[in-house]
């Protein structure tokens, strides 16, 4: 059979061969140096939470911006089309038809009357503007969300994951970081959306259980410093004995005791989210019972405390949902007919 051809802008769309990887042997093969692929993958969503919250200092506003223009990109994989990153970004505006808020509501968890807010203010910051169902994003817009330094870091992070598969015969050679970069250039929106796809459940995961992101950013912060304190004795204690898995990962390393914990001010730093703040998410951490705070005002995870159970389950729904991911990318680069 032919490849598909879009009548329109006459690209010759590659299609998938018949052979793709198993998710499960690239998911247990990530987890075989577990500690390893849970600071990889937390440094590589923090540098990408904080770049999407410095955009509005709102994350409910970005998830919706996120949600329009990944509609916009499943809208053009629908018609197999395929845009590179200077093809999407040189557009004028992107017009997103048949907007529907229940529809966005019930998706993305957030009531409607947000929803609709949030669209509002994104029209008054000349974002966007509404024109009957549909919205229309202007070129000043679409910029809002151009990922510029997270292609390097997510190009990495694959990079990273592509060198711990590269010893398995299902796999073959790894990748270099500068040809994953060009390879997510040139199919920039076909890997955008599955991007984007991974992406905005994640959030909403979180949001669910931390009632914002703001809360599980802070969270986080406090979480990542436990994971790299526990990742430098483990590799210090080479006889310590090996009993993390994926499913008592998030228990062993909240329960793991760390000399340093983080205190208030880094947090804000390092998140840019205001300290005032920080601190009211803090107290509503330890009225959760799921942080605790040191003589020295700095903060570490505490292995107790009712919501610890759900993080502990998201834990091992996100990083199926990172393999599902990285299985998806590593067969676009060598089961289908994509080339550099």
């Amino acid at each position: 059979m032919n490849d598909p051809i879009d009548i329109k802008t006459k690209k010759i769309i590659p299609t998938t061969k018949a052979e793709k990887f198993d998710r499960f042997l690239v998911l247990e093969n990530l987890h075989q140096n577990i500690i390893s692929h849970y600071d990889t993958w937390g440094s590589f969503q923090q540098s990408w939470t904080n770049k999407a919250y410095k955009t509005f200092k709102d994350f409910d506003k970005y998830i919706v911006m996120m949600f329009l223009i990944r509609n916009y990109w499943q809208s053009l994989a629908d018609k197999f089309t395929c845009l590179s990153l200077d093809e999407f970004y040189e557009l004028e505006n992107v017009v997103i038809d048949k907007i529907n808020l229940i529809h966005i509501s019930n998706e993305l968890n957030i009531p409607k009357e947000t929803i609709r807010r949030k669209v509002n203010e994104l029209q008054d910051a000349d974002i966007l503007v509404r024109k009957g169902k549909s919205i229309v994003f202007n070129k000043r817009g679409v910029n809002y969300q151009k990922p510029d330094t997270i292609l390097d870091f997510l190009s990495s992070f694959i990079e990273k994951k592509s060198n711990l598969l590269q010893g398995n015969d299902w796999f073959g050679a790894s990748f270099k970081k500068e040809e994953i970069r060009k390879f997510l250039n040139k199919y920039f929106t076909i890997i955008w959306l599955r991007f984007f796809k991974l992406q905005i459940p994640f959030l909403i995961r979180h949001r669910n259980v931390f009632q914002d992101l703001e809360t599980w950013v802070v969270w986080g912060n406090i979480a990542l410093n436990h994971q790299d304190q526990m990742r430098k004795a483990r590799e210090k204690d080479l006889l310590a004995e090996n009993n993390i898995r994926r499913d008592n990962y998030y228990n062993n390393m909240a329960k793991f005791k760390i000399k340093r914990g983080i205190n208030a001010s880094s947090i804000a730093d390092i998140s840019t989210i205001p300290r005032a703040t920080v601190i009211r998410k803090l107290k509503w951490l330890m009225r959760q019972d799921i942080i605790k705070k040191s003589k020295n005002l700095e903060y570490q995870l505490k292995n107790s405390g009712k919501i610890n159970k759900i993080i502990s389950k998201n834990t091992i729904i996100n990083q199926e949902a990172v393999a599902d991911f990285l299985t998806d990318i590593f067969d676009y680069m060598k089961n289908s007919n994509f080339k550099i």
